[in-house]
């Protein structure tokens, strides 16, 4: 079964195609805001380069956030419009837990973080040590220091968040004990690792209703905060 894996929670996005559990290709690319533009044309590319048409994929995996809002419409849109148009099943992931997918047979408990702007953090702690992703925290948005207030032992911080706020963390003495930090080129989750997810789900018998997929916001998005706010006057009522 050829799966087509679509990650674009950040702007740094990327794609991959597996067949069973072998990656037969994957494209990252730095898209910035210009998912909507890029992203089909970048799956069509990669198709062609494996010699394969849309009609040969048996599946797709998409990430589902929590991440950039537009980034995040546009890949589960283009799965939803691809999945339907084929005929073939669709599943959703987090992508905190594809990015904790990075650090496979850890030790150390797995801090997969993001960051949510506002000062605030999408989070969520698993354990890898097997070579399975076990979830201990079910996605969160918090601030650093609520991040820090629930990690009580030594952990593996992955993710942009975890490099933006590295210095707080580091500095942070609640738990006792020195973080780790993954090197740059980890931080980002992988096409290539929610393609692995998504063949395993789908040899389990497991898929999700296409029309369902929605993103994984935690937190309502920008505009709708903004719309809302500017209902108000400067002295708070409608």
């Amino acid at each position: 079964m050829r799966v087509l894996a679509i990650e674009t929670s950040t702007y740094s996005g990327s794609i991959a195609v597996s067949e069973g559990d072998r990656i037969m290709g994957e494209l990252y690319l730095d898209m910035g805001p210009s998912h909507s533009e890029r992203l089909v044309p970048a799956i069509d590319r990669m198709l062609s380069d494996l010699g394969i048409e849309r009609k040969d994929l048996g599946g797709i995996a998409v990430s589902l956030g929590p991440g950039s809002f537009t980034a995040l419409r546009v890949g589960i849109s283009t799965a939803k419009g691809l999945s339907y148009s084929l005929g073939i099943p669709v599943t959703g992931a987090s992508s905190l837990e594809i990015l904790a997918m990075n650090v496979l047979f850890s030790p150390l408990r797995v801090c997969a973080v993001t960051d949510a702007r506002k000062g605030e953090l999408f989070a969520a702690l698993f354990s890898t040590e097997d070579g399975t992703v076990r979830r201990i925290t079910e996605d969160m948005v918090v601030t650093p220091g609520g991040l820090s207030e629930t990690i009580k032992e030594k952990t593996i911080f992955i993710g942009e968040g975890a490099l933006l706020y590295r210095d707080f963390l580091e500095d942070n003495e609640s738990w006792g004990e020195v973080p780790v930090f993954c090197p740059s080129y980890l931080n980002y989750p992988r096409a290539s690792a929610l393609a692995f997810y998504g063949f395993k789900r789908f040899a389990g018998g497991h898929a999700d209703e296409v029309m369902g997929l929605a993103p994984m916001y935690l937190r309502k998005p920008d505009a709708e905060l903004t719309a809302k706010g500017s209902q108000h006057d400067g002295n708070g009522h409608n």
